[in-house]
Parts: C-alpha cells; structure tokens; sequence
C-alpha cells in the first residue's frame, strides 16, 4: 500500500470523497493531499509483522485472470483480522484490497472495512461503540478523479 501512495502522491492525484458520519455528510474534493497519511489505514494494516508471522491462515483462488488471496486470523490481540488481495496474473499488481479491522477492550470496540481498487478509489467503513458513553458510524467513499 505504501506504493501506491508514493504513485498517487508523484501523479498528484486528486480526489473526490463523500463523507458521512452518524447520518449527516458532504462531499469534499481536493487536490493537495498526503496520500500515506490519507491510506494510513490500510498501510497500518499491513500484516507482514514478525510478531504476527503464523497468525494468518492463508487462502488462494486461482482464477482465469486473477489471483484472489485471502489472509485469516482468530486471534483477538491482533486487530486486523481479515485481508483480502487481488492480483492481476498478467502484470502482478495489486487490483484490490479488502481489509476487516476490530478491536476490542474495556473502553471500546472499533469495526472498521477498508476497500482499495487501483486507479478508481477507496472506501472505508466504521463503528465505535465507547461503552456507556456513545456510538458512532462513519463511511469515506472515495473515486479519484482528474485536477
């Protein structure tokens, strides 16, 4: 994921995002962005971690023009607990990503979907619940679009 922030951030990439959160949103477009902190997310996600190497169960469907990797893992200290990658056979890059997100303690429990797809945009949907206080639900639908 980190490449293709560097990508987006050498083409100036702009973008066009609808927000919502607990029920209200807008739609903002800008050009001017920090695309490693603005996929902070899925990079964070990233579950090649030697503390976490043999968590993940793995999973490949070989299709007629793709890959379709799936990575599992049950255990409750590690937060990221489903990614899902597809590659082109042809070139080998990335086409999309799917990442499922939760964590869980005393004070709160966050769920949170994070999808990519290369050169058309990314998603990323989210609950918070902060026990005896409030819950909250947001989604990002994002597209890249021309300055």
């Amino acid at each position: 994921m980190s490449k293709q922030a560097e990508n987006l951030q050498s083409k100036g990439q702009w973008v066009r995002k609808h927000v919502t959160k607990d029920g209200h949103s807008h739609i903002i477009e800008h050009g001017d962005v920090d695309w490693k902190e603005e996929l902070d997310l899925f990079i964070e996600s990233d579950i090649n971690r030697p503390a976490w190497r043999g968590e993940f169960k793995v999973d490949t469907i070989n299709l007629e023009r793709e890959y379709v990797i799936t990575y599992k893992t049950t255990n409750e200290q590690i937060p990221v607990k489903n990614v899902v990658v597809t590659i082109d056979k042809d070139t080998r890059q990335c086409l999309k990503l799917t990442v499922d997100r939760r964590t869980k303690n005393f004070l709160y429990t966050s769920d949170q979907s994070l999808y990519f797809t290369t050169g058309e945009g990314y998603m990323m949907k989210g609950k918070l619940s902060v026990s005896l206080l409030f819950d909250s639900e947001y989604s990002i639908d994002s597209e890249f679009i021309e300055s």
